[in-house]
Formats: structure tokens, C-alpha cells, sequence
């Protein structure tokens, strides 16, 4: 009743002989199968939780680039003030300079005004 064929089906049709090398040749492949399978799962949520991560870097670097140009403008804008502020400190230097120049002439004119007077008053 036995053959040389791998598998024979006996007269209850549930019960199956297989040779023991292919049996574990089959349990390696279905563990080795199993194995695989749970490594894609895992690969998959890592790959899932590393887009997040590169998602969400992502979203950080845009808001960091929007600082950056949000200080550059307010720098920008710094810096027009102070140039504005230098070209007002130059107009009141001018202006001080200009109110000195006349008092050191009104002196002049005053010391000369009251040494002629003296002078007159002598001669």
C-alpha cells in the first residue's frame, strides 16, 4: 500500500503522510514566511512613524524660515530707522553747530561793541 510518492492520502481522507524532510522543510519555509511577514509589518510602521517625524521637521523648518525672513524685515526695518535717526542727529548737530557760530559771533560783536564804547568814552 505504500509507494515512493512524497505524500499518500490513507483511507481516511483527514489524516496525510508526508516525509519528514519535506515536513520540515515546509515548517522552516512557513516560520521563515511568518518571520518575513511580521518584519514588513514592522517595516511599515517604522516607515509610517519616520514620514511623520520627516513631516513634522518639515512643518518646524518652514516655521523657522518664516521667523528668519520676519526678523530679516524687522532688521531691515531697524536699520532704516537708524539711518533715518543719524540723518536727524546731522541736521540738529548742523543746526547746534550754526546756533554756536552765531553766539561766538554775537560775543565777538558784543566784546567789540563795548571795547569801542570804552575807547569812545576815553578819547
Amino acid at each position: 500500500m505504500t509507494s515512493q510518492v512524497h505524500s499518500q492520502t490513507l483511507s481516511n481522507d483527514s489524516t496525510c503522510c508526508v516525509p519528514c524532510k519535506s515536513l520540515k522543510k515546509a515548517l522552516v519555509i512557513k516560520v521563515e514566511r511568518d518571520y518575513l511577514k511580521n518584519q514588513i509589518g514592522v517595516t511599515r510602521d517604522s516607515i509610517f512613524i519616520l514620514d511623520s517625524i520627516i513631516h513634522k521637521q518639515d512643518l518646524i523648518i518652514i516655521n523657522r524660515e518664516s521667523k528668519i525672513t520676519e526678523c530679516e524685515k524687522s532688521e531691515a526695518a531697524c536699520e532704516q530707522l537708524v539711518k533715518n535717526k543719524d540723518k536727524e542727529v546731522g541736521l540738529y548737530k548742523g543746526a547746534y553747530d550754526t546756533a554756536i557760530r552765531q553766539r561766538n559771533v554775537g560775543y565777538t560783536f558784543g566784546f567789540l561793541g563795548i571795547i569801542l564804547v570804552v575807547l569812545s568814552n576815553i578819547l
